[in-house]
């Protein structure tokens, strides 16, 4: 039973991934307004009924590619990865933490640098700023950032917004920059 669970698991993930990489592809060729169903599914080479399966419109599968980007790049599962490895560091450890987060997006840039060129940045953003809600937190209750003098929901505030400003200015420059040096600059916003 367990093996056709796997199985199974595996299947939905390889359909997710090609829903994720035509819808990307697609949004770098048009508009987010513009994005039709039978795109993707012409790029992905996804049957219509799998695609409806999984997702009941195009701001479904946005939801559902965003939820999952952030709940993998926020997640407090330290394990080794293709990418990176930071299965030896304490997830209080919380500048390792951040690089962490940023491998996270990095692995993810292809389809986040498309949609941060697409009408549904607005969309997107707002939910990274939940999604980073959480980590933003964290560090403020635990000390991580300073910004003296300022009221605590304004530090979250502070931090979410910077957050979101590295990763505009990361994408902005081709995901350029390492991960410990988009963390050098989070830590320098929030001293």
């Amino acid at each position: 039973i367990r093996d056709r669970e796997n199985t199974m698991n595996k299947k939905i993930e390889d359909t997710n991934e090609k829903i994720y990489n035509a819808f990307s592809e697609v949004l770098l060729l048009k508009d987010y307004n513009d994005v039709r169903i039978q795109d993707v599914l012409d790029k992905s080479g996804v049957a219509r009924s799998t695609f409806y399966a999984h997702y009941k419109t195009k701001e479904d599968l946005l939801k559902s590619v965003c939820t999952t980007i952030f709940s993998h790049v926020f997640s407090h599962v330290l394990k080794e990865e293709k990418s990176h490895d930071f299965s030896r560091s304490s997830i209080f450890d919380y500048k390792h933490f951040i690089t962490h987060i940023f491998y996270h997006i990095k692995d993810e840039s292809r389809l986040i640098h498309a949609i941060l060129l697409s009408q549904s940045k607005a969309i997107f953003l707002d939910y990274m700023r939940e999604g980073v809600r959480e980590f933003a937190t964290a560090c403020v209750v635990n000390g991580f950032v300073d910004l003296k003098g300022l009221p605590e929901k304004l530090k979250v505030r502070s931090v979410i917004e910077s957050f979101i400003l590295i990763i505009e200015y990361w994408s902005d420059a081709g995901f350029s920059d390492t991960p410990e040096k988009l963390t050098d600059y989070f830590l320098k916003l929030n001293v």
